[in-house]
């Protein structure tokens, strides 16, 4: 008697495996509707129901709804720009006016060609805030913004503490922080910037950004060559 054919055996998905699934799954749904809705409006069972999964596999994988929503707002931080990758560039050998540079070709990518949930949720929480949000500031954007102020210090000379380097590190970031919470959808004077391709926003915003700290710095030069000259 012929033996009998048999087929190729599929691997088994691993329970790890499966569980990672569900865990993104919960993650992407859930971003997608807190992005819809908001925070206040959003419950747990909405989620589960979208992401075809049980009421406890969202308590397993986060511990409850605020811990979900806490690890979105860490997820769209590391979206737009990873602590780790800012904290490199930050000790990195480059130049610091590259490193600048880097910085803002990043975010301006990020900013541009998201089309995700991850802008219009940071966008609802800063203009709705959440009790997360100083949480998630402390834990951070704090952090990205001593990174950023030592950057714009070795350009610029200014030490730390001095409240002329906070000034500059608004300046630099102010346009980024406008594209963070316009939709790009609403019919807005800059709506148009949207339009743009991500690498023609970041020359202008490097450009931008490094001319006004060459005159910053200029203009703190001024007064010692003025006393020098007496």
């Amino acid at each position: 008697m012929a033996a009998r054919a048999t087929r190729p055996s599929t691997p088994a998905r691993s329970p790890r495996m499966d569980g990672e699934a569900t865990r993104a799954r919960i993650l992407e749904t859930a971003g997608q509707l807190f992005a819809e809705r908001g925070y206040a409006d959003t419950t747990s069972k909405a989620i589960c129901e979208r992401a075809q999964c049980n009421m406890a596999a969202v308590n397993y994988h986060f511990g409850s709804r605020d811990g979900l929503y806490l690890s979105l707002l860490k997820e769209v931080h590391k979206h737009l720009i990873s602590l780790d990758y800012l904290a490199r560039l930050a000790h990195s050998a480059q130049p610091p006016r590259q490193k600048l540079e880097a910085f803002l070709d990043g975010l301006t990518a990020s900013l541009l060609n998201s089309e995700g949930w991850h802008i219009r949720l940071w966008a609802r929480e800063v203009l709705a805030p959440s009790p997360h949000l100083a949480g998630i500031i402390e834990a951070e954007a704090l952090p990205k913004f001593g990174l950023i102020s030592a950057i714009i210090g070795e350009i610029t000379g200014i030490p730390p503490g001095d409240p002329a380097l906070t000034r500059c590190v608004l300046s630099v970031m102010a346009p980024c922080m406008m594209l963070l919470v316009i939709h790009r959808d609403m019919n807005s004077p800059i709506q148009a910037i949207f339009e743009q391709p991500a690498e023609v926003l970041a020359s202008h915003l490097k450009t931008y950004a490094l001319a006004g700290l060459d005159a910053i710095v200029a203009a703190r030069a001024a007064p010692v060559r003025s006393k020098r000259a007496r």
